[in-house]
């Protein structure tokens, strides 16, 4: 059975992140959140990858944080695929580096996501 991440799992994951790396803290939409957050429980999505990268892709293009989005969207997902078993095994710098290039190419949709996350993991 897949476990989902919860609001207050996302609110404490941004809240973290707002903590150590900086910026402004808030929500901006929480329906927006919501709605990222249910994306993956659809049914629509056939594995993890399709249902991680719906989340991710969700919770980049909703826009629910102030500040923060790209961060909270890789660190949920990261969060949300260990908790099914799998991690990402790209590094770091990696994965900056797709996700800046991602949004700046005008690539940031579910299509453009999807290939490299499903090369991106692994159960773990």
């Amino acid at each position: 059975m897949i476990q989902y991440l919860s609001l207050d799992e996302v609110l404490t994951i941004h809240e973290r992140l707002i903590e150590h790396f900086g910026g402004p803290p808030g929500i901006r939409d929480l329906g927006l959140l919501e709605s990222a957050l249910f994306r993956p429980r659809t049914g629509y999505y056939q594995d993890i990858a399709e249902m991680a990268a719906a989340l991710f892709e969700s919770l980049i293009i909703n826009h629910p944080f102030v500040d923060g989005k790209k961060r909270v969207a890789f660190f949920s997902t990261d969060v949300f695929l260990r908790l099914n078993g799998w991690k990402c095994v790209v590094e770091a710098d990696a994965a900056h580096r797709f996700i800046i290039g991602w949004l700046e190419r005008g690539e940031c949709d579910y299509a453009h996501l999807l290939p490299w996350l499903q090369a991106s993991i692994q159960k773990a």
